[in-house]
């Protein structure tokens, strides 16, 4: 089995996925001002924007407020910048995402941040919140492959018994939820699949009946804007609809989990949470708000299973990230989450997890709850990884045949191109896990959970690559 090329953090200069962001920018899309982190070389945040943990919410009528901290550049300096407050979380009020005026980078700040409030307001403001924490806007990028497939037409056979097909129309928001109202007592019993992604588009074959958890239209997390089946993080509002028309990552991924659960006569229902944007960029702060909304007492269920097909690169850990995964632990809810893929950093090249990291994916060291997903291939000789891979962080390959490839989940159509990277390996994993009642308690719970999984098998030659060379074929 031949060895994957590994990138080498130390030696790197330029980041593949830092440059295709930057040339999706320049081409006039809807792109965030980025910029590499300095010191880190993989990780990449949104110029002068801050995300901050406070003690206590802030003044009704802050809308500007001054920030000073530490300078990441140097500890022996310090950076002070005054602030938009650009969104509060409705989940939690003491998440505020803050941005620096221009060239103030606010980004850099770090260390003990102190807050205060602007002297604009219309009457005296109480004294300021403390910042329990504090850390950079990170940027995510889901390319999938070099070349992602797009995603298929929205067709389905002709019901007049012909070998024609029709084109569907999309299902209105309002139609998709009297479908599901109409369901959701036959599938109460269902266990839960939050897709954290780009949310959902009801307007594919395998994607207009996937059972759909529905939460009662209940104002979300206090506000007066009802809840029905979900919510999107990035326009903050009620329709999660998934806008990917580049490749519909998060349809996708719910059609793959559906698909898988009721093959096995285990049907699951969708919770589908879009904090992913339209040209795959997502920003740590929508993960944030994304869990927040998971974890708080707003659901009637709660779900056992995030499935996470995304990733932050970052040399060091996000004690708020950690945070949060320690709080989904106690909260016994898996994190299934993707490896990455080849050319991720550099072009063409897998990732060592173990030397570039990237979380939560290698948060499955600590964490028992966090399960780390890539993609395996046959080959003539043997098997060998497809994405992202290392022996300490990642858990388990699924098994995609020779082409490395996953069947186009979306319309069951011949002659369609198959899907190709770790995010699409990765609801196989959140599928076989929903068929168990396990809870994330320990690390041989974790164990026990991938050991059942369907036809799995160790495979020695793969023990460098993944742990235990645990394999789950699956085409």
């Amino acid at each position: 089995m031949s060895k994957p090329h590994e990138s080498n953090q130390l030696t790197r200069d330029r980041v593949n996925f830092h440059d295709r962001i930057i040339e999706l920018r320049n081409k006039g899309r809807d792109i965030p001002d980025v910029v590499p982190y300095p010191g880190n070389p993989t990780r990449l945040v949104v110029r002068n924007q801050l995300v901050t943990r406070l003690d206590r919410p802030l003044f009704d009528q802050a809308r500007t407020v001054f920030i000073e901290g530490d300078d990441a550049r140097t500890d022996r300096s310090k950076l002070k910048a005054k602030a938009k407050v650009i969104a509060v979380c409705r989940c939690n009020p003491n998440l505020v995402l803050l941005e620096g005026e221009q060239d103030s980078e606010a980004h850099l700040l770090t260390g003990d941040i102190a807050i205060q409030y602007s002297p604009d307001t219309e009457q005296p403001p109480p004294p300021p919140p403390k910042v329990t924490k504090s850390s950079a806007n990170d940027v995510q990028f889901s390319p999938d492959t070099e070349q992602p497939p797009p995603p298929p037409p929205r067709v389905k056979k002709s019901s007049d018994g012909s070998d024609s097909v029709v084109p569907i129309r999309p299902a209105s928001f309002d139609q998709q939820l009297r479908r599901i109202l109409a369901r959701s007592a036959r599938w109460s019993g269902y266990p839960i699949v939050a897709v954290m992604d780009t949310g959902i588009d009801f307007a594919y074959p395998n994607v207009e009946s996937i059972p759909i958890l529905h939460n009662g239209g209940h104002p979300m997390c206090g506000s007066i804007e009802p809840d029905y089946i979900g919510w999107d993080f990035v326009h903050d509002q009620n329709n999660p609809y998934d806008d990917d028309e580049r490749s519909k990552h998060g349809s996708r991924i719910a059609a793959i989990i559906s698909r898988v659960s009721q093959a096995l006569n285990r049907p699951v229902r969708i919770l589908p949470l879009k904090v992913i944007d339209r040209e795959g960029i997502g920003l740590l702060f929508n993960i944030f708000c994304g869990f927040e909304y998971l974890l708080s007492s707003h659901l009637r269920e709660r779900p056992t299973i995030i499935n996470a097909s995304w990733g932050f690169y970052d040399s060091v850990e996000n004690d708020l990230m950690t945070q949060y995964v320690t709080r989904l632990q106690r909260a016994k809810i898996w994190l299934i989450n993707a490896a990455g893929n080849r050319g991720d950093l550099d072009p063409g090249q897998t990732v060592n997890l173990d030397i570039d990291k990237r979380y939560p994916a290698c948060y499955s060291s600590q964490f028992a709850n966090v399960v780390t997903v890539t993609t395996v291939n046959s080959m003539n000789n043997g098997f060998a990884v497809a994405e992202n891979f290392s022996p300490t962080f990642v858990n388990v390959g699924i098994g995609s045949g020779q082409d490395a490839m996953f069947q186009e989940p979306l319309v069951d159509l011949p002659g369609l191109p198959p899907v190709k990277g770790s995010s699409y390996a990765t609801p196989y994993a959140s599928a076989f896990a929903a068929l168990q009642a396990r809870l994330p308690n320990k690390n041989s719970t974790r164990k026990a959970l991938l050991r059942a999984m369907p036809n799995q098998g160790l495979i020695s030659s793969l023990n460098a690559f993944i742990a235990d060379g645990l394999l789950v074929p699956v085409e």
